[in-house]
């Protein structure tokens, strides 16, 4: 318990293996969070292909809803494995910016969750996927 307060309290950074940990359930939350929205888009790719938000990008609504699922899906799940992680994350980054410029003009409760996603995406993209990562066992050069 003591332990527990001190940590709690105490401004003191983790280690490299208390925060490796913490990157892992952070991935794992993150890539989680985003699969239902991909697989929700392939469940009705007819539907959205119709009109997929008045194509975001320019290239067309049904190539931009593919890159979506790609993003939402391929790289929700490359995030989770911890491979290719950084990518992964800034693919998922400029999704959600994506997101969230289409749906700035819309009520705070709706443009929140979009930016949200950005922030943690941002975050994966600059803190990479720590040691317990697929990345780390093909990338990391100090084994």
């Amino acid at each position: 318990m003591k332990q527990l307060i001190r940590f709690i309290f105490c401004n003191k950074p983790l280690s490299e293996t208390g925060l490796s940990l913490t990157l892992l359930l952070f991935r794992i939350f993150a890539g989680g969070m985003m699969l239902p929205y991909g697989i929700g888009k392939i469940q009705n790719f007819q539907e959205y292909s119709i009109n997929f938000f008045d194509d975001p990008i320019g290239i067309g609504m049904v190539p931009s809803l593919v890159l979506t699922i790609f993003a939402q899906v391929g790289c929700a799940t490359a995030l989770i494995g911890g491979i290719f992680s950084r990518p992964a994350a800034m693919i998922l980054a400029f999704n959600m910016l994506i997101a969230s410029r289409y749906h700035w003009h819309d009520e705070f409760a709706t443009l929140s969750l979009p930016l949200l996603f950005l922030g943690i995406y941002c975050l994966l993209s600059i803190m990479g996927s720590g040691k317990y990562s697929i990345d780390s066992l093909l990338f990391d050069r100090r084994k």
